[in-house]
């Protein structure tokens, strides 16, 4: 039977324990000391992390030696800080801690595009496809996209001319119920993850003030996560006014978090939707 086992931590994978420890003795940490204090070859001693930390050498040993208190998040963040976690390191860190992840972070809603990003985008051709930031401002679109929507490309947002502008109704079929209902949910999803987010907060304002009915949808309190393979149907002048099904591909790229890349596919002409679901 191995330490971990012992210690009730096989179940769970590496304590946090283990770790600290394991943080906290690296090399690359020595520098964080004067050279005139440094008496080991590599790391830090759980002295020295916890000076850093701004905290007490006692309570940062409870941290490592695994007994449960109430971690706040400055002092994670400053352990995070003292140790030069990186971000996935810290992540790891709060979850192990103090069972959550870290607050996401706020600032504004400008999204980030690449040369990498933009050729996926292209590269789905002839399907449409576009990317989004945190508050659907759309930020890199391909080709197929901006012939199906013209619009778009001028970093429009998605959700104000979804839900705002009068010839949606007629080009997102089944406006209500397959569009503004699942995208209200979403901004309300958003909204509860980022709360101080200017851009958010800019956004429901104006929906909200913008249409009677956007209200009255509002006010059902629906909640949605993301519109990743449902089926819907439009009806755009590309199209002559004839109605096509989609099938909604969405997804967030590694790199870039805070934003969301979708991909309508096409179905084949013919196909049947009912309530927003595909019939074989």
């Amino acid at each position: 039977m191995d330490a971990r086992e012992q210690d009730g931590e096989d179940s769970a994978g590496e304590s946090l324990s283990e770790l600290l420890r394991a943080w906290r003795r690296r090399p690359l940490l020595r520098g964080r000391v004067p050279a005139a204090q440094q008496r080991r070859a590599q790391g830090l001693s759980q002295q020295e992390v916890a000076r850093l930390s701004g905290v007490s050498e006692r309570w940062y040993r409870s941290l490592e030696l695994g007994k449960p208190a109430n971690f706040s998040a400055d002092f994670l963040d400053g352990l995070a800080s003292a140790l030069q976690l990186s971000p996935v390191e810290r992540h790891v860190l709060y979850l192990k801690a103090a069972g959550r992840p870290p607050a996401e972070p706020e600032g504004d809603t400008e999204g980030v595009m690449d040369e990498q990003l933009q050729h996926f985008l292209d590269s789905q051709a002839p399907n449409p496809a576009y990317a989004s930031d945190i508050a659907w401002n759309i930020v890199g679109t391909n080709a197929p996209l901006a012939d199906w929507f013209p619009w778009a490309p001028h970093r429009a947002n998605l959700m104000r001319w979804s839900l705002l502008r009068p010839e949606a109704r007629h080009q997102l079929v089944d406006w209500r119920n397959d569009w503004a209902r699942p995208y209200l949910g979403q901004i309300r999803y958003v909204r509860a993850r980022h709360p101080q987010n200017a851009g958010l907060r800019e956004l429901e304002r104006d929906l909200l003030a913008g249409s009677r009915e956007v209200r009255e949808l509002w006010a059902l309190g629906e909640v949605h996560d993301h519109s990743d393979g449902v089926v819907r149907r439009l009806r755009l002048p590309f199209h002559g006014g004839n109605e096509v099904s989609v099938s909604v591909v969405a997804m967030v790229p590694m790199r870039f978090r805070a934003l969301r890349v979708v991909v309508l596919m096409q179905m084949p002409r013919g196909h049947v939707v009912r309530n927003g679901e595909r019939e074989g």
